[in-house]
């Protein structure tokens, strides 16, 4: 099969591992969202996928969000 291109216009989340490790994520501001509930949305829909590719009940990956938001084993920076 060939292989399909896909140009992201207006890109709301962004997320990669940057180099030497750990996770950079970019957020940005939606044209048609009107508050931060519209972003929980998609990260509800983030834990569906991640579920589903690993072969995993959801409320197993909500169980790591959870650990995750009661203790951060990372700081949010802003870049440069």
């Amino acid at each position: 099969m060939g292989e399909r291109s896909m140009r992201i216009e207006q890109p709301l989340v962004i997320m990669f591992e940057a180099p030497g490790g750990g996770g950079v994520c970019h957020s940005h501001p939606s044209k048609t969202a009107s508050s931060h509930r519209h972003y929980g949305l998609l990260i509800w829909d983030l834990v569906r996928h991640v579920s589903r590719a690993f072969k995993v009940a959801e409320d197993d990956v909500w169980e790591w969000v959870d650990k995750e938001r009661r203790r951060p084993t990372t700081e949010i920076t802003r870049p440069a």
